[in-house]
C-alpha cells in the first residue's frame, strides 16, 4: 500500500499503517495531525484547531469522515488524532472502496481558530478525585440503534455514555463504538472547555477481566463533546461465550472518568 502525505500550511498528516503502536491501535490503522515544524514558532506558541480525518471511497466516489474535534496544539501535544481510526478489515474489505488497486486517499479538513487575545481562566481540579460508573445493558442483541446510559455527575459536570452496537459508520456491523459525552458542553459558549480523563471497560462476567480502552485526557466543548473509541471491541469477542463479555444476553460496561481542568474566557 503506498501512502502520499501532502502537507496543509504548516500541518502534516500522519498515517500509521499499522497502527501507532498503542494498544488502542492494535489491528487499525492510526490517524494523527501534527505541526509541521515547530522550531520557527516562538516561545509559548499554540495553535486552535477543529478538524475532521477524511478517507475516499473510490467505488461510491464519496468520503468517510471522521467526527470533527478541536484540539490545542502546543509545544507538549504537537500532533492529535485517532490510534483506532480504521480497522485493517473495514479498510480492506473490497466494497467499501478504501482500497483500490493497492491505493488509498486520506485527508483532512482543518478550520484554524484564530486567537483574538481574549484572556482564559484555567483552572485545575484534583486528578485524584475520579468517579465509576455502572450501566448494565440488558437483552442486548435485541438493540438495533444507538443508546444512552443514564446521566452522571462527575466534577460539577453531567456526562454519559453512548454506545453504538453495530458500530458507527465504517465499522461495517463488525465492531462496537462507545463514546464519552459531556451534557453540559453542548451549552458552552465557543471559549469554554472541560479537561478530562478516562477510562472505558466492557466487564468479563466470568473472571471479572475487562476489556479496557483508557483515554489520556481529551477536551470536552460545543465543538467537540463527546470522545471515544469508533473500533472500541469487535462484535465476534463481545459475543464469544467463552470470553464472559455477554452472560444472558446482559453487557456491562464502566466508565472511570476525572475532570482535570476546566477553561473559562475573562470577561
Amino acid at each position: 500500500m503506498n501512502l502520499t502525505v501532502h502537507c496543509i500550511l504548516d500541518r502534516k498528516l500522519i498515517i500509521y499503517p499499522d497502527g501507532d503502536g498503542s494498544e488502542d491501535g492494535y489491528d487499525h490503522i492510526s490517524v494523527y495531525l501534527a505541526i509541521a515544524e515547530t522550531n520557527s514558532l516562538q516561545a509559548g506558541w499554540e495553535v486552535n484547531a477543529t478538524f475532521s480525518f477524511l478517507i475516499f471511497d473510490q467505488i461510491h466516489d464519496k468520503f468517510l469522515v471522521m467526527r470533527g474535534m478541536e484540539q490545542r496544539f502546543h509545544n507538549i501535544n504537537t500532533e492529535w488524532g485517532f490510534p483506532n481510526c480504521i480497522s485493517y478489515d473495514t479498510f480492506r474489505e473490497p466494497s467499501n472502496g478504501y482500497l483500490v488497486n493497492d491505493k488509498c486517499v486520506f485527508g483532512v479538513d482543518i478550520y484554524v481558530i484564530k486567537n483574538h487575545g481574549v484572556g482564559e481562566c484555567v483552572s485545575l481540579l484534583d486528578q485524584s478525585k475520579s468517579y465509576k460508573h455502572e450501566w448494565k445493558i440488558s437483552e442486548f442483541t435485541k438493540v438495533t440503534n444507538i443508546v444512552w446510559s443514564e446521566e452522571f455527575a462527575v466534577g460539577d459536570y453531567k456526562w454519559k455514555l453512548q454506545l453504538y452496537p453495530t458500530g458507527v459508520s465504517g465499522q461495517n456491523g463488525q465492531s462496537i463504538s462507545i463514546f464519552l459525552e459531556s451534557v453540559d458542553a453542548k451549552g458552552f459558549d465557543f471559549r469554554k472547555r472541560v479537561q478530562a480523563k478516562f477510562s472505558i471497560s466492557v466487564k468479563d462476567q466470568i473472571t471479572g477481566a475487562h476489556h479496557k480502552m483508557t483515554s489520556a485526557s481529551s477536551w470536552f466543548a460545543a465543538a467537540g463533546y463527546s470522545w471515544g473509541w469508533r473500533a472500541f471491541m469487535r462484535l465476534s469477542e463481545l459475543k464469544d461465550p467463552k470470553k464472559g463479555y455477554l452472560v444472558k444476553d446482559c453487557c456491562i460496561v464502566e466508565a472511570d472518568v476525572s475532570v482535570l481542568g476546566v477553561v473559562n474566557s475573562l470577561t
